[in-house]
């Protein structure tokens, strides 16, 4: 009775070895499942992960990039403009030293009697009007005033001995002083400036 019991005994402990055994083999294989399943999540997610950050860099390089395009252009307009500016500035510069140097013709008189002529048709004769010369053209005041008076015989037209600020050519105004015509190189000049444009750019 006592050896069949052993011998139950050892069959038992048999039984529960051989279950323990299948059981650790199942954990084992359970861990191996999960740590497989673990390691292909934890790989996306850095896949996910990786993806997100080269899209970020690359988008961020796209910006930079665009950006810097940006700035080139921009920074190339400028320059554009500079150069434009610096060209029309120089052609107005040229264009009003030519115009100064007219007082070397010998028409220079005719010249300027043309341009007050000019103002005068432009405020019109019937009225008392004033003009005025720059201090280097005062010389010919006389002479010029003689020649208007000649052209608007029935004008009040008086000179005023106080020179204007320009360069050359005459400012007509009103005897009232409310209107006034600037028939002087700078601003010739600066009314051409437009034309001179026109033409100049298309050349840059």
């Amino acid at each position: 009775m006592k050896e069949v019991s052993n011998e139950k005994i050892a069959n038992l402990r048999d039984i529960i070895l051989d279950h323990a055994d299948s059981e650790k083999k199942a954990a084992i294989t359970q861990g191996r499942r999960d740590a497989d399943d673990w390691l292909t999540s934890e790989s996306e997610k850095l896949q996910r992960e990786t993806n997100l950050i080269l899209q970020d860099a690359r988008k961020r390089a796209e910006d930079i990039r665009r950006r810097q395009i940006i700035s080139a252009e921009r920074e190339k307009a400028t320059e554009t403009l500079r150069l434009q500016n610096r060209i029309l500035s120089d052609a107005m510069g040229r264009l009003q030293d030519k115009l100064v140097h007219l007082r070397d013709r010998a028409d220079y008189t005719d010249i300027l009697t043309g341009m007050c002529v000019d103002a005068i048709e432009s405020l019109g004769a019937k009225e008392p009007l004033k003009i005025r010369f720059s201090a280097s053209d005062l010389a010919l005041a006389g002479d010029v005033m003689k020649k208007v008076a000649e052209t608007y015989p029935d004008a009040s037209i008086s000179f005023n001995a106080d020179p204007a600020p320009i360069l050359g050519g005459c400012w007509v105004t009103t005897a009232d002083g409310r209107r006034q015509v600037n028939m002087d190189w700078q601003n010739i000049t600066q009314e051409m400036a437009d034309s001179l444009a026109e033409r100049l750019l298309p050349l840059l």
